[in-house]
């Protein structure tokens, strides 16, 4: 018994496949091309972006499904709500948990999307409840154009199905419906057999009413044990050369002598999600010897709103003579035409042949490794036993299987499927995707289906994995890609993680076929899996950082080259907004910190360099974007924006970014100078001349007893300091001294690198300059009285005074004006966007010009950091030539009839769309 035969339930109406549509792009995946655009609706033609919703949740929903009709066991059809009590009621979801979700195996293989989750309601037209059960997750089948333009040109409307079975069904306490009584009797009592059709689903996110929902209409009836899940084992009718109609499946009831047919994904439609089309009386034949189709009888069922009221499904009886004539012969669907021409019809031999379950996850360790399927096969609608099935995975598979598989008895035949490991072919994307095919076997060309596997990549589990180098990897990706998880949380943020951990954690362990597993981690193999969760549970707080070796430390100089990097674009911008010979103070402060963040920016390359690293500055690479946290694991409840100069943005934001460090050693508060700068001297190329060892000793004594809050920028670089100094065992420094940058008129000191002690000197000039100045206003000990750090520089800004020592000893902002006038600030847009612009327009090609002149910078700095030293001055001559583009384009109105202007935007795209 199927879905297909009797008794049977009707419905139709819409669902919803609010789909994430974003992990559809595979180089998406990878975290330092990903853009915050692609988070945004596909503009087309211009920019794909995110496609066309990106901001999907991923859930499947059934919404206003009706039963439409009722089919009795003795065939009687019934459509009025007068006939059951079931009529005129309710397919829905359940009420007591979250929505179902769609689930696409991988990035490149999305033609298998699987439904997971999914708890079936069934009320009766009073709103009571008749039935409720669990669907088992199936994957989408017979995909297929059910509807083309004419012309060819405009967007088809796929369609397809889904097969499956009601688990764990509960009926109401008292049945009052005749129909529910009859279903009942004739199922096994805790499964029911489930089939329904999809199409019509709309992509158009300007059409905000009907964006993600499309039309559903299928049939529920009785399942019986023993029988397939995912298929019909029956007769298959499949599309000759030339017919528009798609396979359909058929079963013959011999005790009634009758031939069910279910058409309802087999005949195009005239529109997307629109009615049928017309088509001529069907009848069903059979093929005759000669091969010529036979007509046996008329195809019922076939009237208006046949497809919402019968679910497509139609039926012919056969006298006894007929139904002894088709048990060796092959059935087709013809129309009323002379002579009569097949629409859909059985193979020659009348073999169907399709796995019960196609779609596979492997991972290749332990018991994930491996995983089972099963081939069901019929000839002319019975069991096919003895049939050889020939199985093929191609030779860079990483899929074992047998050669082939010969069908028992019951016409089955298991298939294990061996997952091997796929050697992370595509880097950014875990694992790979695998086809296996089955078919005859003389017939490699012509297989009867396919298996998709994907098969992850092994991980080993670190004994004590970090946020930064094992965990935040990984959930920045989900962040980029499942936008709609950042309205609960972000999950690119430490701080959050950590406090939805105990969630995070349950969610994971949650059986993964649950709708309360976590969502967005179905992507994830089981070693990353059982990673994250050892993590989340290291007491007494889950580790950031650790720098064991010398690849750890090469990593992290990394992340801190991008880190200075990305403090540079804000504070551009607010000094390309300042217009020109106003607000000159103000101008002073900032273009002074901008050109010492370009100096701790140098030094972090020349410490990379020096420890045979190779610094990554733009593209291919992460370049920073706004609005966004900083990189690296630092400050991540800061968001950096681009904004115009203003009190409110130097203060929320710069001086967040800025905010000095005073560690602690012993317990006691440390400020202050820690060397004496006398006592350390170098050329005007940055090469150390003069270094007292008592000093260098004091300085790594400082690094290495000094304690930080986690997370800010002192600890970071601190943490980088003391690893220097642990793993300096005389072969650390192993980088070609000519690749070393000298900067003569620097404003500091550009230290060329060469040893534990330039490295440390470096750091310390980063640190005493900017982010974790140890300076005490309220004390004597003050490290550098004619520089203070870019944090009290900002604050001038903020409290509209210079700051000075007063006669009593004590620092206060009390010293000249410093005035920051609004009205002499451009009014420049927030967070500008070059794709956000009119495309073609003269905006649009001076903001795309900015952005290449930057993209020259970055280029120009990663070579001049990868060998070519000399060309330092040139690089600095880009960074004027970027001043020039993004003035020019502060004075064009960002869109017409705005009083905002745009502004540079500072991106470096890291894909063509």
């Amino acid at each position: 018994m199927s879905y297909l035969e009797l008794p049977r339930l009707h419905f139709a109406g819409r669902f919803q496949a609010d789909t994430h549509t974003i992990n559809n792009v595979g180089p998406y995946y990878d975290n330092t091309l990903f853009e915050p655009r692609f988070q945004r609706v596909a503009e087309l033609p211009y920019h794909y972006n995110g496609l066309w919703n990106p901001d999907g949740s991923g859930s499947f929903r059934l919404r206003d499904v009706k039963v439409t009709g009722l089919t009795f066991p003795n065939g009687r059809f019934a459509d009025r709500p007068v006939d059951d009590p079931l009529l005129g009621g309710r397919v829905t979801d359940d009420d007591q948990r979250v929505s179902a979700k769609m689930v696409d195996l991988d990035p490149d293989e999305q033609m298998v999307t699987e439904i997971w989750g999914l708890r079936v309601r069934v009320l009766d037209a009073s709103g009571a409840e008749a039935f409720r059960a669990a669907y088992d997750v199936a994957s989408i089948g017979d995909l297929w154009m059910r509807y083309l333009t004419a012309s060819g040109t405009g967007r088809p409307d796929p369609g397809a199905a889904y097969h499956s079975v009601l688990t764990d069904v509960v009926w109401a306490p008292k049945i009052t419906s005749p129909f529910l009584r009859a279903l009942r009797k004739a199922t096994q009592p805790d499964r029911l057999s489930v089939k329904f059709n999809v199409d019509g689903v709309q992509i158009d996110p300007l059409d905000a009413d009907n964006v993600t929902f499309g039309r559903i209409v299928g049939s529920i009836g009785a399942f019986h044990a023993g029988e397939p899940e995912h298929v019909v084992a029956g007769r298959r009718l499949n599309r000759p050369d030339g017919s528009r109609f798609n396979p359909a499946p058929a079963v013959v009831d011999a005790a009634s002598r009758t031939v069910f047919v279910d058409l309802g994904n087999s005949i195009p439609t005239t529109s997307r999600g629109g009615p049928l089309e017309e088509v001529r009386p069907l009848r069903l034949a059979m093929i005759a010897d000669d091969g010529r189709p036979q007509v046996l009888a008329p195809l019922t069922g076939q009237g208006e709103q046949f497809y919402e009221r019968r679910s497509g499904i139609v039926s012919a009886k056969l006298s006894a003579k007929q139904l002894t004539g088709i048990a060796e012969r092959r059935l087709a669907v013809v129309d009323d035409a002379e002579p009569p021409a097949a629409l859909l019809a059985e193979a020659e031999d009348g073999t169907m042949v399709a796995a019960d379950s196609s779609v596979f996850r492997l991972y290749p360790e332990g018991k994930d490794a491996v995983a089972h399927a099963t081939v069901v096969a019929t000839r002319f609608g019975r069991p096919a036993a003895g049939l050889k099935i020939a199985l093929s995975g191609g030779p860079d598979s990483k899929v074992d299987v047998p050669e082939s598989v010969t069908t028992d008895q019951s016409g089955r035949a298991r298939v294990e499927l061996i997952g091997r490991d796929p050697g992370n072919p595509r880097s950014v994307v875990d694992g790979q995707v695998y086809q296996v095919f089955y078919g005859p076997p003389d017939q490699p060309d012509r297989p009867y289906g396919r298996l998709s596997v994907r098969v992850f990549d092994p991980h080993s589990v670190p004994a004590a994995p970090t946020w930064e180098a094992d965990i935040q990897p990984i959930f920045q990706r989900f962040a980029n890609l499942y936008p709609a998880m950042n309205h609960v949380f972000d999950l690119s943020n430490y701080n959050q993680v950590v406090r939805y951990g105990p969630m995070i954690v349950e969610k994971m362990l949650a059986p993964v076929q649950s709708p309360g597993y976590m969502p967005i981690t179905r992507d994830l193999s089981p070693g990353k899996r059982d990673m994250i969760i050892k993590w989340l549970q290291t007491k007494p707080q889950p580790p950031v950082l650790r720098i064991d070796n010398v690849q750890d430390l090469r990593r992290v100089l990394q992340q801190a080259l991008l880190l200075e990097h990305a403090v540079i674009p804000p504070y551009l911008y607010a000094l390309f907004t300042l217009k020109p010979n106003r607000n000159r103070d103000v101008a002073e402060i900032i273009r002074g910190v901008v050109i010492e963040e370009m100096l701790h920016m140098a030094l972090v390359g020349n410490i990379l360099n020096a420890v045979g690293g190779t610094p990554v500055i733009g593209r291919p690479g992460a370049v920073p974007t706004y609005p966004n946290r900083l990189p690296a694991p630092v400050l991540p409840d800061l968001q950096v924006r681009l904004r115009r100069c203003s009190v409110q943005q130097v203060r929320d934001v710069f001086m967040a970014i800025e905010q000095p460090e005073f560690p602690t050693i012993n317990g006691r508060r440390q400020t202050g100078q820690v060397i004496d700068r006398n006592r350390v001297a170098v050329d005007k190329n940055g090469r150390l001349t003069v270094s007292d060892a008592a000093e260098m000793r004091t300085l790594e004594d400082w690094f290495v007893q000094a304690e930080y809050k986690p997370q800010t920028i002192g600890w970071f670089y601190n943490q980088i300091a003391t690893a220097i100094s642990r793993l300096d065992d005389g072969t650390l420094f192993t980088g070609n001294p000519a690749r070393q940058v000298s900067w003569p008129d620097a404003p500091g000191t550009l230290y060329q690198v060469t040893d534990k002690r330039t490295a440390l000197l470096a750091i310390y000039e980063i640190i005493e300059q900017g982010e974790g100045s140890p300076t005490d206003l309220d004390g004597d000990n003050i490290a550098d009285p004619n520089e203070f750090g870019h944090y009290y520089r900002f604050k001038e800004i903020v409290e509209g005074r210079r700051l000075i020592k007063k006669p009593n000893g004590k620092w206060a902002y009390e010293g000249k004006p410093v005035r920051l006038n609004a009205e002499d600030v451009i009014p420049a847009v927030d967070d500008p966007d070059t794709t956000l612009l009119p495309p073609g327009s003269a905006v649009e090609s001076q903001s795309s010009l900015c952005d290449k002149t930057y993209t020259d910078l970055l280029t120009s700095m990663n070579r001049t950091f990868n060998g070519h030293p000399e060309e330092f001055t040139e690089t600095r001559g880009l960074m004027y030539g970027l001043q020039v583009e993004a003035k020019k384009l502060l004075t064009m109105p960002n869109r017409e009839g705005v009083s905002t202007v745009a502004g540079p935007a500072f991106q470096s795209r890291g894909l063509p769309w």
